[in-house]
C-alpha cells in the first residue's frame, strides 16, 4: 500500500499540535519572569495574565468616565454632552430626558460623567473637613460660600458671574478634596 495519509486525519492532527504548540508556549512565556504580571520591564517581552472574572467587575464605576477635580466648567462641559451627544446619537431627542429602560441609556452607560470620587462622602472619610475646607478658601476669595447639609454651597448665585469664579472654584477644590487636603 502506498504511505498516503487520510486527508481528513492530516487536517485535524496539523491543527491540534498548533494549538497545543502555541498553548505550551505561552504557558512557558508566562512562567519566566514576573509570574505572567506584565509589569516589569526589562526589554524582555511578557504575557500578562488575563482575569479571571468574567462579567462585570467588583468595582461598578469602572470604565465610567470620571470628572476630576481639576476639571473647569469647560471640561465639565464637555464630558456632559458627550453623553448627551451619545443618547442622541441612539435616539434619544435633543433637550429629552430617557425612559429608564431606554436602550440608549445602556449603551452610553459608560459615557455618563461621574463626580470625583473625592467629593462623595460615602467613599471620602475627610469629606466634612473638605466642605469647611472649601467654604474658607472660596470665601477667602470673595465668593460668599456656605455648609449647607454638610455639602457646600453659594450664598447667592451672583458669585458664579465673577471673572475668576471658575478659577478659584478648582483652585479650592483641588486644595480641599486633593491628597494633600
Amino acid at each position: 500500500m502506498s504511505s498516503f495519509t487520510d486527508p481528513g486525519r492530516r487536517g485535524v492532527t496539523g491543527p491540534v499540535l498548533t494549538v497545543v504548540a502555541a498553548g505550551t508556549t505561552l504557558v512557558l512565556l508566562a512562567s519566566c519572569g514576573d509570574g505572567g504580571k506584565g509589569t516589569r520591564d526589562e526589554g524582555v517581552a511578557s504575557i500578562a495574565t488575563p482575569s479571571t472574572t468574567t462579567g462585570k467587575t467588583a468595582d461598578p464605576d469602572a470604565g465610567h468616565v470620571r470628572i476630576r477635580l481639576d476639571d473647569n466648567q469647560q471640561d465639565i462641559k464637555r464630558h456632559w454632552d458627550a453623553w448627551t451627544g451619545c443618547l442622541h446619537e441612539h435616539g434619544v431627542p435633543a433637550g429629552r430626558r430617557p425612559v429608564a429602560d431606554s436602550p440608549a441609556l445602556k449603551t452610553c452607560e459608560l459615557t455618563y460623567p461621574l463626580q470625583p470620587v473625592e467629593l462623595d462622602p460615602a467613599r471620602n472619610p475627610r469629606y466634612g473637613d473638605g466642605v469647611r475646607t472649601m467654604v474658607r478658601c472660596m470665601n477667602g476669595h470673595g465668593i460668599k460660600s456656605v455648609v449647607s447639609d454638610g455639602n457646600w454651597g453659594l450664598a447667592g448665585g451672583e458669585s458664579m458671574n465673577l471673572p475668576d469664579f471658575d478659577r478659584y472654584r478648582v483652585e479650592c477644590q483641588v486644595k480641599s478634596f486633593g491628597d494633600s487636603g
